[in-house]
């Protein structure tokens, strides 16, 4: 089954009903929120799991086995359920932002797939039931960084040349964790501990990234005019 698009206040409704076929050869995009959640629940660090988890190690995207199970579909199901990344979390919806504006559509599952579309609800309503609310926050806070970042300088979440002369070499801006590490070590502030906190300081830093390259930039100028 596929939709059209759909905003918030058209009508859905789905029941999953625990079969674990829509977890299998999918290709599972995660963000740093999503991984920190992930790698938290796992009692890793960013950069553990990410090695140990994500394709490549590059925190991007989570492994498949070697059947195309998702690295964290066991007997039972998902072992991470309650942690799991927006796209498992809203399926079968699809999320998309098309010129800053929201909308939806419904994705075609797995022709075995034992979940019931039941018509009753509201996307809005169903994206409530799976606690979707603080992924999306997220997930729109780094898109609308990646934009501005890209927009200024061509910036990419793996960093560039730039970082090195805000002494960030070897920085990798997807890893909240360090981001955080690194910044509390030299201005004495405390580590907040709520994983919605830390996201927020997290974006925090990477505006302030790509400020201060604006701000240099500036100044490169002015003294190039002098």
């Amino acid at each position: 089954m596929q939709s059209s698009e759909a905003t918030r206040g058209d009508a859905f409704g789905y029941v999953c009903n625990r079969c674990s076929r829509c977890c299998r050869d999918k290709h599972i995009p995660v963000d740093p929120y999503e991984i920190a959640r992930l790698a938290r629940a796992k009692g890793q660090s960013v950069g553990e799991f990410r090695m140990t988890f994500t394709v490549r190690g590059q925190g991007t995207a989570l492994r498949q086995k070697q059947d195309g199970a998702c690295v964290f579909l066991g007997p039972r199901g998902c072992e991470v359920h309650g942690d799991r990344p927006l796209v498992c979390r809203i399926y079968p919806l699809g999320r998309h932002i098309r010129a800053g504006s929201e909308y939806f559509s419904t994705l075609e599952g797995h022709p075995l797939s034992e979940g019931d579309f039941t018509g009753r609800g509201t996307v809005a309503g169903y994206l409530e039931e799976q606690g979707a609310g603080p992924y999306i926050r997220a997930a729109d806070g780094y898109l609308e960084w990646l934009c501005a970042a890209y927009r200024q300088f061509g910036l990419g979440p793996r960093g560039s040349a730039a970082t090195a002369e805000l002494g960030l070499a070897g920085t990798d801006l997807l890893d909240m964790d360090g981001m955080i590490a690194k910044h509390c070590a030299a201005t004495g502030e405390v580590e907040p501990e709520n994983i919605d906190d830390r996201a927020d300081l997290h974006l925090k830093l990477l505006y302030n990234l790509i400020g201060n390259m604006g701000a240099n930039d500036a100044q490169e100028a002015a003294d190039h005019e002098d």
